[in-house]
Formats: structure tokens, sequence, C-alpha cells
């Protein structure tokens, strides 16, 4: 049903009139539309039609069956709530119901909404069928692919193609040319004690900064790294670089990692339904093997069920994952799917450092528009140029490699899927088992034993030998995760020339090399 507003009318609420063209046309009160609640031959679904026409051009949008609303401060989407939308009817909308007084004279009496009719109309066809539907929330004007293969800024409101709502008031993109982007990168960039790696590290870090403002380019279903910095110790600056990939948002939203697999997952949902472009968890310590962590990265979808609502979502995995942490130790599988920013601090107090200039987060707000522009303007050089891809593929991310990494390259920045060799952090279980091969003697079978004392002599496996008993011995616990971690590189080339093999169970295992 159409919603139209007419004056105000005065005195007690009237019947609802009828236009001179016959146009049903709705009662008001104080300037308010006035609807009856369901009941009393009133449907609940012609009633959740009416708010949902209402409701149409706000920011309330239809979300894989589910409906989201925009949060107070702005900046992502969240599930509406029924305390949500008895809160809107209270203050827009005139809510009543029918009743009769002992003379049999209709009274119309204000109502609120119950709780249940509440929930009935935000999951109801009819109220989903009016409002507009959405994906992805942006915070900022980001680049998009559309359609026709054009690369263009998304415009501030909704945008009916790539299905997203993009902040009313986003900050503005002006024209740069190239020699004026890379100053402005290179400036913002200047301070941060990047590793002598030949500038693969500030490849990186351009590189996610990029991922976060222009994953839309990417085809739908395209999978893409994980960013880790990395530092030697604290107060480095690898939160703070990590921020400037946040830099879409005002504010980055920064948080310790999960402690438990369950939390993970209530972490990365969270992330998925308000379709945040990205999630940074700071100051990860010791050795992170997440199973659900692995699983995000490599789906194009996430699904989970909403906390508070008995309702399963799916979304499209539109979220960068950022990671901070001082020599930090991955599984072999997030290996895989990481590229490393590392930073080396040379003096022993971070407190000792001396900055020409100061780079917080009122800075970074600051510059906000400056950051959006030059990246926007190296997308745009790159586009002219032919789309060049990069010079190194990864079968873990390829297409992320055609167009990001392809980016960063024409810009001149150097390659960021040249692999990372950080002594003592990352993927340190595959370079451990790689020594290890080397120390094997040819056909001998070694008991359990024998491989942890060459483990220990040759100070691999670190967070296992270092697991011990009051006996001095490695613990119960250090035994079963080493024996699993050995296990799982069975019958796999740990060097060229040796194969490692795991024979017998229990007791009776022995290792060897052939």
């Amino acid at each position: 049903m159409k919603v139209e507003i007419l004056e105000e009318i005065e005195g007690e609420l009237q019947p609802e009139t009828m236009a001179s063209d016959s146009t049903p046309q709705l009662e008001t009160i104080n300037g308010k539309p006035a609807l009856q609640l369901p009941g009393d031959g009133r449907t609940i679904g012609e009633f959740a039609e009416e708010i949902g026409a209402m409701l149409h051009q706000q920011a309330i949008f239809a979300r894989q069956g589910c409906a989201f609303a925009l949060n107070a401060a702005g900046e992502k989407l969240e599930p509406a709530t029924s305390a949500w939308l008895r809160t809107w009817i209270e203050q827009s909308v005139v809510a009543y119901s029918i009743k009769r007084n002992r003379e049999g004279e209709v009274m119309k009496l204000a109502r609120t909404m119950s709780d249940d009719v509440a929930r009935t109309v935000l999951v109801s066809p009819q109220f989903l069928g009016q409002l507009r539907k959405v994906e992805f929330f942006n915070p900022c004007r980001l680049p998009v692919t559309r359609e026709s293969g054009r690369i263009e800024l998304l415009p501030p409101g909704y945008d009916a193609e790539s299905m997203t709502y993009t902040h009313e008031a986003a900050p503005e993109i002006v024209p740069m040319d190239m020699e004026k982007a890379k100053a402005f990168i290179g400036e913002l960039l200047a301070e941060f004690a990047f590793a002598g790696d030949g500038g693969r590290s500030n490849a990186v870090a351009i590189a996610a900064m990029l991922t976060v403002f222009a994953s839309r380019l990417l085809p739908k279903g395209a999978l893409r790294p994980c960013f880790i910095y990395m530092g030697n110790a604290e107060g480095c600056g690898k939160t703070l670089l990590a921020r400037l990939a946040c830099v879409p948002y005002a504010a980055a939203d920064v948080r310790g990692a999960p402690a438990t697999e369950e939390e993970f997952e209530k972490v990365l949902l969270s992330a998925v339904i308000g379709g945040r472009k990205v999630l940074l968890l700071d100051n990860v310590k010791g050795h992170l093997n997440s199973a659900k962590l692995e699983g995000f990265l490599t789906a194009p979808r996430y699904t989970g069920r909403i906390l508070g609502v008995s309702k399963e979502f799916s979304g499209e995995v539109d979220t960068t994952v950022l990671l901070t942490g001082n020599r930090l130790t991955i599984s072999p599988d997030l290996r895989r799917r990481t590229l490393f920013v590392e930073l080396f601090m040379r003096e022993l107090r971070a407190e000792n450092r001396h900055f020409n200039r100061i780079l917080d987060d009122a800075a970074i707000n600051e510059k906000r528009p400056q950051v959006l522009s030059a990246l926007w303007q190296l997308i745009r050089a790159w586009d002219d140029a032919g789309r060049p891809k990069a010079s190194r593929d990864n079968t873990s991310f390829p297409r992320w490699c055609h167009t990001i990494g392809g980016i960063v390259e024409y810009a001149g920045y150097g390659c960021p899927t040249a692999p990372a060799e950080i002594e003592g952090a990352g993927d340190t279980d595959t370079a451990d088992i790689v020594k290890l091969g080397e120390a094997l003697e040819l056909r001998r079978r070694y008991e359990f034993a024998d491989v942890v004392n060459l483990a220990e002599k040759g100070g691999l496996f670190e967070r296992f030998t270092a697991d011990t008993d009051h006996e001095g011995g490695l613990s119960k616990r250090a035994k079963s995760a080493f024996a699993r971690l050995l296990a799982s590189y069975n019958g796999r080339h740990i060097t060229a020339e040796k194969r490692f093999i795991v024979d017998g169970k229990g007791h009776q295992r022995r290792f060897l090399a052939l």
C-alpha cells in the first residue's frame, strides 16, 4: 500500500478519507502518519508492507533474508532488532488499535507495537520486499568494477547495481597525478623501520592499503591474502602501520586475537554480518594455528548463526584480515595465505626513537582524504596502462595477484608476493622440518626420543621442546602436539633428496628419511 501523508487533522483522530481521485490516504496526528496495528480485521502482512514502504528510502536494507540498519555511529550495518523497530515507530508513526466504548462508538487508541509483532514484521516477506537490497556497506567512496568492466568510484548513498550503501558523509577524493601520489605515500611511510628486504615489506604494506580500499575490483568470490605485520620488538610501529591500511575507516576497530576457535568464529561472522572491510587483530602472541581463520581466508562466503536471533546468516566475505605480532609463528596452512610486513627496530628502547613528525590516529584521520586520493590515483594509472599483471603469481590468491599485485608493481614498489625470509618467525615449522631432514641419516630408523634430541640440539621446534615437565623432558601435551606435527609431514619431500616417513603406531612408531 502506498503511504501518503496528509496535512495534520485537528482534534480527535478521524477515519481514513478518500481524495477526489479516489486514492486512499492515511490519517495523520501531529504531522505523523497513523497506522493501525494488526488485529480486528487488520493482517500483520498489510501492516508490515506499509511499514516497509515507509522505510524504503531510509538507511535500512534487506540482506540475505534479514533486515539491516545503519548503526548510530554510521560506521557499519547491524541486524535490525525488534527494539529498534519499536523505537523507530514511536518516533515516526502513530500506531493505534481500535476499541469500542460502551455506547458502541469506535475509539482509536495510540499503542506501542508489541515485541512479537515487531519480530514478525522484521522477517516478513511483505516488509523485506519493500526494502532495498544491500550486500556491502562502504564507509567512504570505494572503487568498483562495473558489469561493463569499467572501474569507477561508487557514489555516496545507495548504488543498485553493486547493492552497496556508501556513507553519505564520505570524505572527498580529489584528482592527484602519479608523481604527487607516490610522493605522498613515500612521505607517509618514510619513518617506518622496514626490514632490509629489498623493499618487499614496503610493497606489502602498500598492497594491504590497496586491498582494503579496492577489494571490489576483484571478481566476486576471489580470495585475498591475510597480512601479518611482524616486529622484532615492542614499539616498532607495526600496529600504526596496520592502522594505515584501515584508512577507509575514520578509526580502526582494533582488538586482540580470540583465545578459542569458538571466539574466532564469532568475530569472523560478526565481520561478515556488519559488512566490515577490514579486521585488525593486534598483538597476537606465540603460535597461531586457527582452522576457523584458515577457512575464512579460503571461503568466498561465510555462514553462521546470528547472535540473539534464531536465524542463520550467510554472506560474501569482503573482509581483509590484518594481524600484528612480535616474532609470531604461524601454521603452514596460514603461511600459504599470508603476506608479511617485517619491521626491524634497531634501538634498544622504543622510547629512544626520534621522529620528525607525529603520526597518530588524529593525524591519520586528517590525512584520510589524501590517502584515499593517492590510492585511487595508483589504480587509475594502472587502469590507463591496460591493467598489467604482477610479475609473480600465488596459487592461494591468483586473482588478487593479477589486480592488486599488478597495481603495486606498476607503481614501482616491487613485488608484494616475493618470498619472505623471517628468521625465527612466520612459518617456522616448514623451515625447521627442512633442517631436521638435513640432520636425519638416510634409511636410519629413529625413535621419537631421538627426533626430540635432534630438534633440541638444532634449536628446532622450540615451542614444543621448551614445553617441559618437572623432570626436564617434554610435557605430555608437547609430546602429543609434536607427534601430530611430525605425522602431518608423512610421505612428503622435506629436502630435495629426502622424503620423510612415519612408520608404525604408538610406541612402535619410527621416523626415517628415504
